[in-house]
């Protein structure tokens, strides 16, 4: 059940890529050999603006110690061994900015600050956000229980409100 953790801890990473206030995220988790799971929480604070086709975000925050995945073992595999919420307790993004669908922003997620992309679309005041991450690049590795490993990409969906301008 620890694998699953690992996958949550990135989701979680990943929504803050297009966050805003009272956003949410769930992350798309995929097993190997078979199976997958769905990582989510409501902790995402900051806030995005849209001017014209441009959207912008700075200091989006993802409280990484109320990941939710269903399952308690694993949540708590999660936080503990492959998160380390203690010693990580956010994940931040920084320099979001998007346009034409298509955005990038710099993602501090286990110590490790890198870049990340992804796409997104506005509906009415609400920014839905897509975006691929390796939980590898953020120094979470080896994922396995009982012969079941997390694959090293993620998936991670966020909806979040925006402000345009």
């Amino acid at each position: 059940m620890k694998i699953f953790g690992v996958a949550t801890a990135a989701a979680v990473v990943m929504v803050s890529s297009f966050a805003m206030a009272a956003g949410s995220m769930v992350a798309d988790v995929t097993l190997n050999p078979a199976g997958d799971f769905k990582a989510s929480t409501n902790e995402v604070v900051g806030e995005a603006t849209q001017e014209g086709d441009t959207v912008k975000a700075d200091n989006i925050v993802v409280k990484m110690g109320n990941i939710e995945t269903k399952m308690p073992l694993r949540n708590r595999h999660a936080k503990e061994k492959y998160l380390e919420v203690k010693k990580y307790p956010e994940a931040v993004l920084t320099k979001a900015v998007g346009q034409g669908g298509k955005g990038k922003g710099m993602l501090k997620f286990h110590g490790v600050e890198k870049e990340v992309s992804g796409t997104y679309k506005i509906e009415g005041n609400t920014l839905k956000a897509s975006f691929p991450i390796k939980l590898s690049e953020f120094n979470i590795k080896g994922i396995s229980y009982m012969g079941v490993g997390v694959e090293d990409e993620v998936k991670v969906n966020i909806s979040v409100p925006v402000k345009k301008k």
